[in-house]
């Protein structure tokens, strides 16, 4: 009798689910997409958003042509932030929300996203633009390079450097290379690797040599460049099996490279025909394949292991 008195004096109040905050929705779609439709009470639209945003990384990193990788995602996190604005504010008056909708999920959903992408440009591939014509005629300026960065040790992304490792993935002749500019470390340049450790590289008037034997060339048909509306004299040249082109100016002409006091510069001999360097332990040496318009070691010495980010793995031709 008295537990049922006290019944009537308890006040318990019916709880109402709330529905989504439509302006939370928004913030988490344009951020990150799927997060933002699971907070929105749709499994069904994440995954398509999911879906959607990982074609579209892999059309830009890995498609025929150039698109700008800024503004595609951009226009994919705005339509999904409309979309989950949409759908917040439609959901029915007092019905449950499922449990990937509350507000705590769905931030977890979308830190999720944002650390996965950022693992995978810091460890496994990470796309840079070449801003210059230093490696004409391989790479046009603008151009979109996807690089390999596992087994390089410089682990990172967007300024943030998570580990550095030694450099364990095989480095050769040939490659292009993308690193840590050494003047400027937060500057990122694409080279192609002429000189190994203990190789002695020499560069006099035009020819490249490695360790005492010149690397063959042959001439093929001029390069014009339509930009600039200049051609050159292009050659194709053999480096431990790489075949690839490079340019130098029709004008002949002595060497003539600012060089700059850069570490171990004891290691070169530089005179009006050209420089010789022998490769430290731990080092490359680097060239741009528009040699008259390239700065690299010949002017600014040798890249150390450390600095390497990755290898140039697949090239996509500006729009």
């Amino acid at each position: 009798m008295v537990a049922a008195s006290l019944n009537i004096f308890i006040y318990r109040p019916r709880m109402t689910p709330r529905p989504p905050n439509k302006w939370l929705a928004a913030l988490l779609g344009l951020l990150a997409p799927p997060a933002g439709l699971l907070y929105a009470g749709s499994a069904r639209w994440a995954g398509s958003y999911l879906l959607l945003t990982l074609a579209a990384i892999g059309f830009l990193w890995f498609g025929p042509a150039a698109l700008s990788a800024g503004l595609t995602s951009l226009a994919l996190s705005v339509v999904a932030a409309g979309h989950a604005y949409r759908l917040a504010g439609q959901w029915p008056a007092g019905h449950v929300r499922p449990w990937y909708s509350r507000w705590y999920a769905a931030l977890g959903s979308a830190l999720a996203v944002v650390l996965v992408l950022f693992g995978v440009r810091a460890f496994v591939v990470e796309p840079f633009s070449m801003p210059s014509v230093s490696m004409q005629p391989t790479i046009a300026p603008g151009a979109l390079l996807i690089v390999s960065k596992w087994g390089y040790g410089n682990y990172g992304s967007l300024g943030i450097t998570v580990a550095e490792r030694p450099v364990s993935a095989e480095i050769r002749h040939g490659d292009v290379i993308v690193f840590a500019y050494p003047v400027e470390p937060l500057i990122r340049y694409a080279k192609r690797v002429v000189g190994l450790p203990g190789d002695t590289v020499g560069y006099r008037r035009g020819q490249l040599s490695i360790n005492g034997l010149a690397v063959k060339r042959t001439p093929v048909a001029d390069f014009v460049d339509p930009a600039q509306a200049t051609v050159m004299h292009q050659f194709e040249e053999q480096l431990s099996g790489a075949r690839y082109r490079v340019i130098y100016d029709r004008d002949e002409r002595p060497y003539f490279q600012v060089i700059q006091d850069f570490p171990m510069r004891d290691n070169c001999r530089i005179d009006a025909e050209g420089i010789e360097c022998e490769v430290p332990a731990g080092h490359y040496y680097v060239m741009g394949d528009n040699r008259d318009n390239s700065s690299d070691s010949r002017t600014w010495g040798f890249v150390p292991a450390r600095n390497v980010v990755g290898k140039v793995w697949r090239v996509t031709a500006p729009r």
